[in-house]
């Protein structure tokens, strides 16, 4: 999802995968342009969109720049309805096994002690 509407409008997130990514500071360098990003990604996890444009693994490496936390199961809900195609399970297991050193695991419980 790009999401322009957090706090500062002029942030620019993205929804990889359940990755929360902040792209604001990278969007003007953007090989494809600065407007493809917005145009697609908006209110939608955007991971699909990465897989068809980006077959070289070397764009994994910019991701860990851009990551801020990872989206919670019940945000979902605020996403517009996934496309019929989706990313082939082959690009995320890539994807996951790259990001698995840095990602935070928000399936993990949370105990909190008073």
């Amino acid at each position: 999802t790009a999401n322009n509407n957090n706090n500062n409008n002029n942030c620019l997130w993205l929804i990889l995968d359940g990755m929360v990514l902040d792209i604001t500071r990278w969007i003007d360098e953007h090989p494809g342009g600065p407007s493809i990003i917005p145009t697609q990604a908006l209110n939608r996890d955007c991971t699909v969109f990465f897989e068809m444009y980006h077959v070289s693994k070397q764009s994994f490496l910019y991701l860990e720049s851009f990551y801020i936390g990872e989206l919670l199961p019940e945000d979902y809900a605020d996403l517009k309805e996934k496309e019929e195609s989706s990313a082939s399970e082959g690009f995320l297991q890539s994807l996951r096994s790259y990001s698995k050193q840095w990602r935070v695991q928000v399936d993990v419980p949370v105990h909190k002690s008073f």
